[in-house]
C-alpha cells in the first residue's frame, strides 16, 4: 500500500470516529434534555410521562444508571414495586461500579418486596464497595435480622460498637440479640446503655420528637425487664416494669408474678 492509500484510509477511520463523536454528543444531549424533561413532568404531577421520560433518557444514554435509577423511584411511587426492581437491575448491570444501586435495591427488597434474603446479598454487595459505610452496615443488620440470622446481625451491629458508630436504636436490637443468643448479661448492659443514649437531652425535646424519644425509652425499659428475667433477676425486672409507664407493663408484672419460667421461655421464643 502506498503513502496515497494509507493516506486516504487514515482520513476515513479518522471521519468515523468523528461521526461516532458527533452522535455520541448528540445522544448524550438528548438524554440530559429527557431527564429536564422528566424533573418538569414529576414537578407537575405527571408521574407515568416522567417515567417515559427516564426510559427515553436510559435508550440515548446507555452508559449511565441515573436515569434507571430515577425511573426506579417514579415507578415505586405508582406501586410498581417488581418494575421498579427490574429498573434498579438494569442500572447495577450498567454501572456494577455504584454502590447506590445496591443500596437502593436492597432498600426495596426489604421495605417493599418482602424479600429479606434478597436484600442482605444486596447491601453485602454494596458493603464490599464501601466497607466502613455505617448507616450501610446498619441495614444489613436489619436485614440479617428479618431473615432470623441472629448471629450475622450480630456481628454486623458489634462493627458499629467498634467504630462508635452505633445509634441508641442499634444498641436496643443489639441487646435484644444477646438475651436471645445466650448472653443476657451482655443484653442487659447493651440496653442501658441504649437507655442512657436514648434519655440524653430528653428534657429538651419538644413536640412529636419528644414523644418518640419517650416511647423508645419505654421500649427499651420493657426489652430490659425481659433480658433481666432471662438472667433471673426478677427484683430488677420488677422495677424496670415499674418504671416503663408502658400500658401491658402490669400484665408482664403479673405473669412475672406467677409464672416466672413462662415469661423467660416466651421472651427466648420472640422476634428481635
Amino acid at each position: 500500500m502506498n503513502d496515497s492509500s494509507v493516506r486516504s484510509v487514515f482520513k476515513v477511520a479518522v471521519g468515523f470516529v468523528v461521526v461516532a463523536l458527533i452522535l455520541l454528543a448528540g445522544s448524550l444531549y438528548m438524554s440530559v434534555a429527557y431527564m429536564k424533561q422528566e424533573q418538569q413532568l414529576a414537578a407537575a404531577g405527571d408521574i407515568e410521562g416522567a417515567v417515559e421520560k427516564t426510559r427515553a433518557a436510559a435508550r440515548f444514554n446507555p452508559f449511565d444508571s441515573m436515569p434507571l435509577m430515577v425511573q426506579s423511584n417514579l415507578l415505586q411511587q405508582q406501586g410498581q414495586d417488581e418494575a421498579a426492581e427490574r429498573a434498579l437491575r438494569e442500572a447495577i448491570d450498567r454501572d456494577p461500579a455504584n454502590y447506590a444501586n445496591f443500596v437502593y435495591l436492597g432498600n426495596l427488597q426489604s421495605s417493599r418486596l418482602n424479600q429479606p434474603e434478597a436484600a442482605v446479598d444486596s447491601y453485602a454487595a454494596a458493603l464490599e464497595k464501601i466497607p466502613r459505610d455505617t448507616g450501610l452496615i446498619f441495614a444489613l443488620a436489619q436485614a440479617h435480622t428479618q431473615v432470623g440470622d441472629l448471629e450475622a446481625a450480630k456481628q454486623e451491629y458489634e462493627k458499629l460498637v467498634e467504630l462508635e458508630k452505633i445509634p441508641p436504636r442499634g444498641l436496643f436490637n443489639l441487646g435484644k440479640i444477646y438475651v436471645r443468643t445466650g448472653d443476657p448479661e451482655k443484653g442487659v448492659e447493651t440496653l442501658l446503655k441504649a437507655k442512657k443514649r436514648a434519655s440524653a437531652n430528653l428534657e429538651k425535646a419538644e413536640g412529636a420528637k419528644r414523644e418518640e424519644r419517650e416511647a423508645f425509652v419505654t421500649s427499651v425499659n420493657l426489652a430490659l425487664a425481659d433480658a433481666l428475667v432471662v438472667e433471673g433477676r426478677y427484683d430488677e425486672a420488677r422495677a424496670a416494669l415499674a418504671e416503663s409507664g408502658a400500658e401491658q407493663a402490669p400484665a408482664i408484672l403479673e405473669l412475672l408474678n406467677t409464672d416466672p419460667e413462662g415469661y423467660r421461655e416466651t421472651v427466648l421464643n420472640s422476634e428481635v
